[in-house]
């Protein structure tokens, strides 16, 4: 626990490798951890070069930088989520903290829906399983309201449903979690930024069928601790992945359930650069692996699924996109709203079944 406990540490300071900048201008210079001659860095909005890296010389603090803001906000991000994390534990105590991770897995590890088992299910089909991002349509929302969401979205063809319960997400929390899963009878993730392990004793007790969220660039060494102890509560949690070496690592672990692309970005001003990615790491994974990668368009699904996915969780802003240009705006659960994510659902089915 103390180590899990202590996993959230800022991202500054890994190992890291000057990328040849003999082709790229000043800008787009960057020091970025190795994967085999490629660079990657955390968010979804881009990396940004280390401290003291060449990139940093040739720009000063004072000009705008998306990829060194990503970085920053990926930290501010994980600072805030810890001290969240922190304070409960201080309410908590020792002792109510060890109650409460003990009576986690002491209720049966029997969710009724379980996204492995599905994809299992799916996979020899030739299917790639749709996990659908529920996207909350206004801060107003009530949790009620995204459960009737989450209806239209499992009507319009979604497999399964991926509800965010962070604080910048939604003031409802896991109250969401509840409704959807409740209202739904296809498998419901939860998905945060987990750096403890009462996080997901809570998704549990939440009614969740996994947890999204342990990343092995924020978690560090306690990354395998906290897949294995979702997995003795019966939920799947991805581990998300930015390279062959945190495979190759995670693997010897045990972990089986990969995640690319999700929380952390795999981004580079270079067209098509997170799909080659994405597709260099899907081809390191061991035989008998089940894989997730994060998509926000139709060609990056495409791409993913002839890279091997096995599902594809579709990212909030893709499915707002499909919804408005039929007219019907991401929180519409009738009409064109209903059509237009149906259509938008037979398309993505369409561009990723069968093996070829």
């Amino acid at each position: 626990l103390a180590m899990l406990s202590s996993s959230s540490l800022p991202l500054t300071g890994r190992r890291s490798c000057q990328v040849p900048s003999n082709s790229l201008p000043p800008s787009r210079r960057c020091t970025l951890p190795r994967q085999r001659g490629a660079c990657r860095i955390v968010c979804k909005q881009g990396g940004s070069p280390g401290p003291g890296s060449q990139g940093g010389k040739d720009e000063p603090d004072n000009v705008p930088n998306p990829k060194r803001e990503a970085r920053n906000q990926l930290e501010l991000t994980i600072r805030r989520k810890s001290q969240q994390v922190e304070a409960q534990l201080k309410e908590l105590g020792l002792e109510g903290l060890e109650e409460r991770l003990q009576s986690g897995v002491q209720v049966p590890a029997n969710p009724p829906y379980r996204l492995s088992t599905l994809i299992s299910e799916c996979v020899p089909r030739g299917k790639c399983v749709l996990v659908f991002e529920l996207v909350r349509p206004s801060p107003a929302t009530t949790p009620q309201e995204l459960a009737a969401l989450a209806k239209s979205y499992v009507e319009a063809g979604a497999d399964a449903l991926v509800v965010p319960t962070d604080s910048e997400h939604t003031a409802s929390g896991l109250r969401d979690l509840w409704a959807v899963t409740q209202a739904v009878k296809v498998p419901v993730v939860a998905k945060d930024w987990l750096i403890h392990p009462l996080q997901v004793v809570e998704m549990k007790e939440a009614g969740a069928a996994g947890a999204l969220g342990v990343i092995g660039q924020v978690n560090g060494r306690a990354t395998a601790l906290l897949s294995s102890f979702s997995a003795s509560l019966g939920l799947d949690a991805p581990v998300e992945v930015v390279n062959a070496q945190e495979v190759a690592g995670l693997a010897k672990a045990g972990v089986v359930f990969y995640a690319i692309n999700v929380s952390v970005g795999l981004s580079l001003p270079i067209p098509g650069f997170s799909s080659d990615i994405a597709h260099g790491i899907l081809g390191e994974l061991p035989f008998g692996t089940i894989s997730m990668v994060g998509v926000k368009s139709l060609e990056e699904a495409r791409k993913a699924r002839l890279s091997g996915a096995d599902s594809l969780f579709v990212k909030g802003e893709l499915i707002s996109a499909a919804a408005a240009r039929s007219g019907g705006g991401p929180g519409a659960t009738a009409g064109a709203g209903i059509n237009a994510l149906r259509q938008f659902a037979q398309q993505l089915e369409y561009l990723t079944s069968g093996d070829d």
